[in-house]
């Protein structure tokens, strides 16, 4: 969680004796290539993949895998029933018990997954068929015990592609800053359209009037940083170097924040060491402040999604819809960073949550908020082996 002014690279560089070759400041400075690196996630329609003999479920769970997660824990298992169908479980190992004690955006990590496996499935050829809760009522308790949803896939020779599928591969979550002009309504009712969401509404903020709405999410991140079981939380699922990301292939990391160049290889080799203590200090606290104050100034505008009820399919099927929104965002040629923190409910954000949502009518709820822009920036933040997944 490390910034620094150009001064301050310089000043460290000659203290140092840094030297990097030209192949070493390649390595470190990618921003806007879309080359993938061997940590980050494959292209699930990528030549090599789609020649795979393997079956037509597995080849369904690769693509749905690849939907977005929270903190990138990829909280998901799977019973295979054969080669066309399975049950999807929540992982009950891959939780967020302090930043998300209610389970709500782990469950919204059920739906990103759905519904990324039922559109990207039709480019092979195949419907999803999904059914919610197939062991009948679903509760808390039944986390990892129950499944989530029974997939069958049925092969369809005539079927029409949605065209969001097309996007899938370039899906990205930018935590960089944001570039360009602000969003306006025009941009944002192209979204919705493309998007075409099911169960929830979408809501427009614009960049102007937005001032409260941009303090209210740094003084969430700054309760979740001042929080110690919240912020301990990150550290756990941080990678604090490429060589972590290839070996664990989940959680985040500075790459995943938009950090790159000549800032990523300071921070990575003199700053940000692993541990409880470097990680916890004033300054660490106070950069990874600063970095993402810096994020949300930098959004050209808010969209959050909203839906009637709060039960637990209400989180799974806002988490259909999210996946459409950011598919749509992408097609139309802007970035999406969620800004979660504001969100979340545990006891020290109750305050600070009940404000942003004192608008809303009895029994509804902000299921997702996020902040756009546009940004060249490219990360495709890794996942493990869909083999890792399967029960």
């Amino acid at each position: 969680m490390v910034s620094f002014s150009r001064k301050t690279f310089l000043k460290y560089g000659i203290s140092f004796g840094v030297i990097l070759s030209t192949s070493q400041i390649l390595q470190y400075c990618k921003t806007s290539s879309k080359e993938r690196y061997d940590y980050e996630r494959k292209d699930p329609f990528g030549p090599g993949f789609l020649s795979e003999n393997i079956s037509p479920i597995l080849k369904a769970i690769r693509i749905g895998i690849t939907a977005p997660n929270p903190h990138n824990v990829q909280p998901w298992k799977f019973k295979l029933i054969d080669d066309h169908s399975a049950f999807l479980y929540v992982d009950e190992k891959r939780l967020l018990k302090d930043t998300d004690p209610t389970f709500r955006q782990i469950h919204i990590g059920q739906g990103t997954f759905l519904e990324n496996l039922s559109l990207g499935i039709q480019v092979l050829g195949y419907f999803a068929e999904v059914s919610l809760f197939p062991e009948g009522k679903y509760t808390i308790g039944d986390i990892g015990k129950k499944p989530i949803a029974k997939i069958v896939l049925n092969k369809q020779e005539d079927i029409v592609r949605n065209p969001l599928s097309e996007f899938i591969s370039d899906r990205v979550t930018r935590r960089s800053i944001y570039e360009g002009e602000d969003l306006t309504q025009e941009d944002f009712e192209k979204i919705r359209k493309d998007s075409a969401v099911l169960y929830s509404e979408l809501k427009f903020i614009p960049k102007a009037g937005s001032e409260n709405l941009r303090k209210q999410l740094v003084a969430a991140m700054q309760m979740e940083t001042d929080t110690y079981n919240t912020y301990e939380e990150s550290r756990i699922w941080f990678r604090y170097n490429d060589e972590e990301i290839g070996k664990f292939k989940d959680g985040l990391s500075l790459r995943a924040t938009g950090v790159s160049g000549l800032k990523y290889f300071f921070a990575r080799n003199f700053f940000l060491k692993p541990g409880v203590e470097s990680w916890h200090s004033d300054e660490n606290k106070k950069a990874g402040m600063d970095m993402f104050t810096s994020q949300v100034e930098s959004s050209k505008g808010f969209i959050f999604l909203k839906t009637d009820h709060n039960e637990i399919i209400d989180w799974v099927q806002a988490g259909k819809d999210y996946l459409r929104l950011q598919l749509a965002t992408t097609k139309n040629g802007f970035s999406i960073h969620p800004m979660s923190q504001i969100l979340q409910e545990y006891p020290e954000m109750d305050p600070i949550r009940n404000e942003f949502e004192s608008s809303l009518r009895s029994g509804e709820k902000i299921q997702m908020l996020v902040r756009l822009g546009k940004s060249d920036y490219h990360y495709y933040s890794p996942r493990r082996d869909p083999k890792d997944f399967i029960l």
